[in-house]
This record gives C-alpha cells, structure tokens and sequence, in this order.
C-alpha cells in the first residue's frame, strides 16, 4: 500500500513538472502562451499613457485604406502583408515594416503612419506567422521571420518592380529580424532602422528560464525546428554594409540597453543612433518624437 501511495505521489510530481514545462514552453514559443504563466509572470511593461497612444494610434491605422497581399512562409503557412500608399499610386519608396514578439502590424505601424505618409513613403508591413491575421503557432524569435521577410521582399519587387527602394524598420524581435537579413538583402533594400533590437534571443531568454532553459530549448528544436543560438545577429552584422540606424530606450526592461549600445559598437558601416534617457521598450517615438524624425529624416535620404 505504501509503496502504492508513493508510486502514485512520484506520477503526480512527475505529471505536474510535465505541465509545467508545457506551460512554459507555450508561454516562450507558442502563438496562444499560456494563461497559468501571465498570470504569475506578466508585467505592465508601459505606463497607460503609452498604450492609449500606441492602441488609438492602431485603430486609426486599422481604419485606413490598404492593398492586401499574401505569400507562403518557409514553412508552408498563409502570410498576410498590408500596403499603404502615400498617394494615388505606389510611390516606389517603401518602408518596410516589422513587428516584434507577440504583436502584430496595425499596433506597430500605427505610431508611425502619419510620419512617413507625410514624406510620401508607401508602408509595407506583415503579420509575421504565428501572430495576427497570418497563419502558424509557433515563433521563430527571427530565425525564420528572416526568411520570410526575404521572400516578402521578393514579392515587392515582383509587385511593383525592380527599381523600387526599400528602407527597412523592424523592432524588438523585428530589430533582430532585420539585423539577421542585413547582410542578405537584395540591393532594393538600401538601409535599416533597428528599433530595440536583441543581441540574440538566447541572451534574453535564458536567464529567465535558468535551470529549465536546455530542456525547453531542446523541446523547441524538435517542435519549432531550430534553436534559439540561431537567431544571433552579431554574424550577420559583421558581415553587413547597408547604413543602420540604431535606436534604443535606456530603461528598457525587455531587451537591455546594453544589447542595443554593443550592436551599434560592433557595427563597422555606417551608422547612427538614438539612445533615449528615461525611455523602455520600443517608446522612443512616444517619448521623444521630434528627435526620432530628425533621425529618419536622414536616413529616408537613402531612399531618394
């Protein structure tokens, strides 16, 4: 009887972690995360005067025409891309515009839609898989929205020719993202904005996890199909020449400001940036405004 008793104790622990790693897993890496967990790990990482800006500013975008576009990503699912126009037709100057972890286009590009309407720059923007309106459950923390947005670039070109120019602006995980595409663009692409982007999601992920990070790694290289080594954007950085512009809260509590100020000390192209005092996760526009159009100002000379 006792040895019964403890068998079924020993099941019940051993089913218990099995939740939990599941849990954590979902929280980490799949589209739906996982309510037990947000409700012992998620912080408000903004003061509400950011969210209402940042959420009034999407419903207005939501609200504004569009042309919609699909492709297939790398791995096999419906990708859904939304392009806005400046004028009465396609400008050939394009931003291209991407969203970071658990968000989505509209609440993204929503900040900055009059800004570059106002310079007569056409917006391209995605839903990356596994967010939005796109198809998928599992993120790829940039490994594969590299690639995706590769063959998003590809589509443009196809769509509106090959004389187009396109300036890329990506943040947090769309910082990283376009950081890994940097030295594989095609020469449409003629510059970068990084907006809060990540060394490499490792760095970021496994302190978080500590003790368990090998085990849900090693659960995503079999059900996500790569590991997180591989989003590191350092290589690619050494290997890129585009003009970056790195922009960067210095009290950012999801990507540190130190991430932001080693990649733009490593870069050896041109570069810029705009580290902003007193300022968190990807609220540089919400903070200091004029000092960040000064900035893409420059940097939309790239794109003339």
């Amino acid at each position: 009887m006792k040895k019964n008793v403890l068998l079924a104790g020993g099941a019940a622990v051993a089913l218990t972690s099995t939740a939990l790693v599941r849990e954590i897993y979902r929280y980490t890496f799949h589209r739906s995360s996982s309510s037990l967990m947000e409700r012992f790990l998620e912080l408000k990482k903004h003061d509400e005067d950011y969210y209402l800006h940042r959420d009034s500013d999407a419903d207005y975008l939501r609200a504004q025409p569009c042309r919609r576009m699909e492709i297939s990503s790398v791995r096999g699912h419906k990708l859904q891309g939304f392009y806005y126009m400046a004028g009465d037709k396609p400008s050939g100057r394009i931003v291209f515009m991407i969203h970071g972890y658990r968000s989505e286009h509209a609440e993204t590009v929503g900040m900055y839609y009059r800004y570059y309407m106002s310079r007569g720059i056409d917006i391209f923007t995605c839903d990356h898989e596994a967010a939005g309106e796109s198809e998928g459950t599992i993120i790829g923390y940039d490994y594969y929205e590299s690639r995706d947005c590769l063959r998003w670039i590809d589509r443009l070109i196809e769509e509106f020719g090959s004389d187009i120019r396109i300036l890329l602006h990506g943040f947090s995980m769309g910082g990283g993202t376009v950081l890994v595409m940097s030295d594989q663009c095609p020469s449409q692409v003629r510059a970068i904005v990084d907006d809060c982007g990540y060394t490499c999601a490792e760095e970021l992920v496994a302190p978080k996890l500590g003790g368990l990070y090998p085990l849900i790694n090693g659960l995503n290289r079999r059900l996500g199909g790569y590991d997180l080594k591989d989003t590191d954007a350092r290589p690619h950085l050494k290997n890129a020449t585009l003009p970056i512009l790195f922009v960067h809260g210095e009290e950012d509590p999801t990507v540190p400001f130190a991430m932001g100020q080693e990649l733009y000390g490593l870069y050896e192209g041109e570069k810029d940036c705009l580290f902003v005092p007193g300022t968190r996760h990807v609220e540089c526009m919400h903070t200091a405004p004029e000092a960040y159009e000064e900035k893409l100002d420059k940097w939309l000379r790239y794109l003339n």
